[in-house]
């Protein structure tokens, strides 16, 4: 019989689940994406490192402090990705929907703290919102990027462009133990609609200017980077220090006095 971790609420009986948030008031959404990750990393790239993030720091955190873990919301606001085969998109309003009807269910059954781990930043507006209207109606949550909270390693470690498949992405995804078709990563620095003005890049020097794009405005392969530089060990200094930033930041957040 399969080993069933005691924080995912997807595998418990209701009994169960309402045992469990009797100790805890702390629920983790990981949220994903299901769209185009380049020649060398599967669709649901995105989904994969949202779940096994999420997974990963309520292990970590079981010992010392109880959370429960949704089951994936594996798909995302993509738009810019669908010109790419296989490409799943959500409209803004069904992300913000789905999110606000999650938080609210949750609260109904006793959870008072949400941590929405978004894997995906097509998602990011989105998620704000939700999480604005789930704050207004008496829920405290945030929104945790692995990308965001680990900027000082991925300077460290990566090449830029730091945008999509490039060598940190593959790098993570590869550590996290996703499939990587190693003999069909790519290198594609990503075309400038305007030199000097538009680039592709998380971490762009002044002046850049980012407009409403397509995917194929940067890229004709789906990758933005260097992808045949990656490699699963420096991949997992950054898996390992988000696991270990987001833990301790939960940890945190379970002492928070609510009024």
């Amino acid at each position: 019989m399969t080993d069933v971790k005691p924080f995912l609420l997807g595998k418990m009986t209701w009994q169960e689940a309402k045992a469990l948030l009797k100790k805890t008031d702390i629920a983790i959404i990981p949220v994903g994406s299901t769209e185009q990750h380049g020649p060398a990393l599967p669709l649901d790239t995105d989904a994969f490192q949202a779940e096994k993030f999420a997974h990963a720091v309520a292990e970590k955190l079981w010992p010392k402090v109880k959370t429960i873990v949704t089951p994936l919301m594996p798909y995302g606001v993509s738009p810019h990705h669908m010109p790419f085969s296989g490409t799943i998109t959500l409209r803004h309003e069904t992300l913000i929907d789905l999110i606000v009807d999650i938080g609210t269910s949750l609260a109904k059954h006793g959870v008072k703290k949400i941590v929405v781990m978004n894997s995906h930043g097509g998602n990011t507006a989105s998620l704000s919102i939700a999480l604005r209207k789930l704050h207004e109606a008496g829920i405290w949550c945030v929104q945790v990027a692995w990308w965001e909270i680990t900027a000082d390693l991925i300077k460290e470690n990566f090449n830029p462009p730091y945008f999509h498949a490039d060598d940190m992405e593959t790098s993570i995804a590869w550590a996290l133990g996703q499939r990587v078709l190693v003999d069909k990563r790519v290198d594609e620095p990503g075309r400038e609609p305007i030199p000097g003005f538009i680039r592709a890049t998380m971490f762009a020097k002044p002046p850049n200017f980012f407009p409403a794009f397509d995917m194929t405005d940067f890229t004709d392969s789906g990758t933005i980077g260097y992808s045949t530089r990656a490699d699963p060990e420096r991949g997992n200094r950054v898996v390992s220090a988000a696991i270990e930033r987001i833990a301790a930041f939960i940890e945190k957040v379970a002492s928070l006095k609510l009024k």
